[in-house]
Order: C-alpha cells, then sequence, then structure tokens
C-alpha cells in the first residue's frame, strides 16, 4: 500500500484534513496522484533527482511529434512503483500546453 500527500486537484497545492492536518492519500488515489506529479516534472526540476522530469522546453512551443510527448509522458508514469504499463490519450495539444489522461494498470491520471 502506497500513501502521498494529497493534493487539491484546483490547484496542485497541499490539502488540509478535516482536523487541519497535512491530508495523505491512500491507493489507489496515491497511485493516480503520484503518475500525475510525475507527468508534471519539467527536467531538472527535482532537486533531489534533476535526472528526472520531461524535457518539456525542448517538445512544448516547438514542432515536435506527438509521439515523443506521448512517449516521454509513459516513461514518466512508469517511473512510479507499481506502474507496469501505461497508455496516453491527449485531447488537447496546443504549442504551449496540452492536457489528457494516463492510463495504466490499476487507474487513470488526468493531464
Amino acid at each position: 500500500m502506497t500513501t502521498t500527500l494529497l493534493l487539491d486537484r484546483a490547484n496542485w497545492d497541499l490539502a488540509l484534513d478535516a482536523n487541519g492536518n497535512i491530508a495523505v492519500a491512500d491507493d489507489p488515489y496515491s497511485i493516480e496522484q503520484d503518475v500525475a506529479s510525475e507527468c508534471r516534472v519539467f527536467e531538472g526540476e527535482c532537486y533531489y533527482d534533476t535526472t528526472r522530469g520531461i524535457a518539456f522546453f525542448d517538445i512544448l512551443g516547438r514542432p515536435a511529434p506527438v509521439q515523443l510527448l506521448k512517449q516521454s509522458l509513459v516513461t514518466a508514469a512508469k517511473r512510479v512503483p507499481g506502474v507496469g504499463d501505461a497508455t496516453v490519450y491527449l485531447n488537447e495539444l496546443t504549442p504551449r500546453s496540452f492536457g489528457g489522461q494516463v492510463q495504466f494498470s490499476r487507474g487513470v491520471a488526468t493531464i
């Protein structure tokens, strides 16, 4: 069983529980949230492991194949413990942003 700090879905910031403590999320939502978080990390942004993240500066705003973005998101999702395989579905793609879902055996993460 995995746990993670619960993030508010509207602003992706820490959430509080009914007692005013930092809230935590358990399976299965914790894995879905971890996948979504992993897919939002820019390359070099994680100070504890600068090799993690997606090279968004090389992809967004430039003519890059959609498959490159999808593969980068799949690779990021697979870094989360408990995620064996993932499929990315994009429903929004502009030069500066994207949106969609990452589906995997234990859930779905909205990106």
